[in-house]
């Protein structure tokens, strides 16, 4: 089936302190983005729910922004049927004038 790998979602991950921020690094999960300054210690990831609870657990903030699911379904059409469409909307414009 094509839907059964575990949806994953955007995340920001908020560590206590540098060192934690490195733990979540060796934790190998898809991680991306990483940044410290004034306001803490963050990383970027695209994770699954089950990492978002074991994340939290260890004391991580875990802040989920959306899936990685396509927000449209794409429909696939083979040439024949692609070349039919665009003959008649080339149709339809030539009425027109």
């Amino acid at each position: 089936m094509a839907d059964e790998r575990p949806n994953r979602f955007f995340v920001t991950i908020i560590a206590p302190d540098r060192q934690g921020l490195i733990d979540v690094v060796r934790r190998d999960l898809d991680l991306f983005a990483s940044r410290s300054d004034k306001s803490g210690h963050r990383i970027d990831g695209l994770i699954t729910l089950e990492d978002v609870g074991k994340l939290v657990e260890a004391g991580y903030q875990v802040l989920v922004a959306e899936t990685d699911r396509p927000r449209y379904r794409h429909r696939f059409i083979g040439a024949e049927e692609w070349m039919k469409g665009t003959l008649a909307e080339l149709k339809q414009q030539r009425k027109r004038r």
